[in-house]
């Protein structure tokens, strides 16, 4: 930009500019609106253009002071008064950090803003609250018994220097390996992560959102409450062969007619089928855990420092 030859005067007005600056986000954040505005005087001849593109203007982007670097300008409007005179309106925001409630600082230094909530599903059980098994008078497991299962949840708003998709792709299929928030490892889950880029004519930062559930653990220990657990049983059991030293063997699961059963028989933990219970005694069935998801440090994704 250069001094515009058709552009004879500028001169700031003092009478016309506004500042109004608001502490949000419950007092983490500075949200700043000013204006400025310019008396300009032009030759006959002159056209907007000329208006806009003179250096002695602020241009969009630039920042509103040294105590205001953070808050810039991001548009400007123009209104003809005469043929020769403009009064030229700049308009400039920003969202800052909040310091001591008064001060302005960059805005990476904001605080996070952390939100608690919780979500509700429905899991299937094979015990009731007090440890019993679930199952008919017969000691037959019964199946579709589903308890609520409350999680906690917890959004992490805040703005950092960089982001990448490919660390976000990780974590989005790993628990916490360390305590994160209160909770002990492999009970936290991130289950959403977004980021908003912001760009500046000074620098560039992403605005991030984190959501992460937290699961209590079930009738298991802690880094083990986002394992899948299914209940051991199928249609083949293990048998122990007759005779010193034959070992066992895997074979299809039969009834009392030598027939091949039509639904999947319990098995206990090495795979040996859980003999039926007597009429009123209760059968407990042993059950598997499946690790599913991958142990990451939660804490490294700087979300709270």
């Amino acid at each position: 930009m250069m001094q515009n030859e058709n552009v004879l005067e500028v001169t700031e007005s003092w009478s016309r500019p506004s500042y109004d600056q608001r502490l949000t986000d419950n007092f983490r954040k500075l949200t700043v609106k000013f204006q400025r505005a310019y008396q300009v005087v032009t030759k006959p001849e002159a056209v907007e253009y000329d208006i806009f593109m003179d250096e002695r203007l602020p241009t969009q982007g630039d920042s509103f002071s040294d105590k205001y670097q953070y808050v810039y300008c991001d548009g400007v409007s123009l209104e003809r008064i005469s043929p020769i005179y403009y009064i030229a309106t700049f308009d400039y925001s920003g969202e800052l950090a909040a310091k001591d409630g008064n001060n302005t600082e960059n805005p990476l230094f904001a605080p996070p803003r952390i939100d608690w909530d919780d979500v509700e599903s429905e899991e299937e059980i094979d015990e009731d609250w007090d440890g019993n098994p679930i199952q008919t008078v017969n000691g037959e497991p019964m199946e579709g018994i589903k308890t609520p299962i409350p999680d906690q949840t917890v959004t992490i708003r805040r703005n950092m220097l960089l982001f990448n998709s490919y660390v976000q792709a990780r974590y989005r299929r790993a628990v916490n390996s360390d305590l994160f928030l209160g909770w002990p490892p492999g009970t936290a889950r991130l289950i959403k992560f977004s980021a908003s880029n912001v760009t500046t004519k000074d620098q560039a930062y992403w605005e991030i959102t984190a959501q992460i559930q937290f699961r209590f653990p079930y009738r298991t220990t802690p880094e083990k409450a986002w394992y899948a657990r299914a209940r051991h049983e199928g249609y083949y059991e293990r048998i122990d062969l007759s005779g010193p030293g034959l070992g066992s063997r895997i074979v299809r699961a039969v009834d009392g007619n030598k027939e091949p059963v039509t639904k999947p028989v319990l098995l206990d933990a090495n795979g040996y089928r859980i003999p039926a219970s007597e009429p009123g005694q209760a059968v407990t069935a042993h059950w598997l855990e499946f690790k599913r998801f991958d142990s990451l440090p939660f804490n490294a994704l700087g979300l709270l420092d």
